[in-house]
């Protein structure tokens, strides 16, 4: 399953990850955020569905990088819920 991360400086300097997944079953559900259709990864970030994971057991790699708004529009969306 894709997954996009949310804290690349945790990313980066340890060896847990905060990610979203990434499913391509679109379903309009409030939490959902469309990837752009010019990126490799179609689909909608499942932002209700926040998980830190050890992305080095994982294997992760960075396919790919939405772009700014993007990051921001799942940030509210789970802020949301989190506040």
């Amino acid at each position: 399953m894709n997954r996009l991360v949310i804290d690349l400086q945790l990313f980066n300097s340890g060896k847990l990850a905060v990610v979203c997944p990434i499913t391509s079953q679109i379903k309009n559900y409030p939490f959902e955020v469309k990837i752009p259709d010019d990126l490799k990864i179609n689909g909608v970030i499942l932002t209700d569905q926040l998980r830190s994971l050890d992305w080095r057991l994982r294997n992760l790699k960075i396919v790919d990088k939405v772009p700014e708004v993007v990051v921001v529009e799942c940030l509210e969306k789970i802020n949301t819920f989190i506040n």
